[in-house]
């Protein structure tokens, strides 16, 4: 098994205030955005990365844990974001298409609470991704949240196979077909000469 993190990264992160931000790199319509979830603006990787949580403004941000997918299943992460204002619920609802598919990168970054440095590792991808198609939810006059999710790669196996892996179910599919009439079938080819 390959060692994850190195010797100098384990000592950083057995400190007692150790926290992570989280960082998205995503593909949308109106261009590339880098966004992280905090506050205020911060440089990592050698990029600027916007601030998505105004705890001020009330937009708040939350990306659900990474769980390791069960057989069958491809990894996802949620990301909510609850606070924001009627321009920006427009923007989503006329760009929702557009959205779905585009690629998305999460990355996480792990630094010191108490002294705010960072480790020396920098960005550490954690997930390569694409986005689904974004949903508003409401409830009553007072909650409204737009909520995204970054599958994976794998994001195929969520869905069900549509048949059957048989001759007949294969002409159903496609007409005229014979791809799948001799599946499970023992073959024995006899070659015959001329000569």
């Amino acid at each position: 098994m390959t060692d994850f993190f190195t010797d100098e990264e384990r000592a950083f992160l057995g400190r007692p205030h150790i926290a992570r931000a989280w960082f998205a790199e995503l593909d949308l319509p109106s261009g590339l955005w880098r966004l992280h979830n905090g506050v205020g603006r911060a440089m990592a990787g050698g990029h600027e990365w916007r601030g998505v949580s105004d705890p001020a403004g009330g937009q708040l941000v939350s990306i659900s844990a990474v769980e390791y997918p069960r057989f069958g299943q491809a990894a996802k992460v949620d990301i909510v974001i609850a606070g924001f204002n009627v321009d920006f619920l427009r923007s989503v609802k006329e760009q929702g298409r557009e959205i779905e598919g585009r690629y998305a990168d999460l990355y996480w970054l792990a630094f010191d609470q108490e002294t705010q440095e960072a480790w020396s590792s920098g960005l550490k991808k954690l997930f390569p991704g694409k986005l689904s198609s974004p949903k508003i939810r409401w409830s009553g006059i007072g909650t409204r949240t737009v909520a995204l999710t970054v599958e994976s790669l794998w994001q195929s196996q969520n869905y069900p196979f549509g048949g059957k892996l048989n001759g007949a179910d294969q002409r159903r599919r496609y007409p005229g077909d014979k791809g799948l009439d001799f599946a499970g079938v023992k073959v024995y080819e006899v070659i015959k000469s001329d000569a």
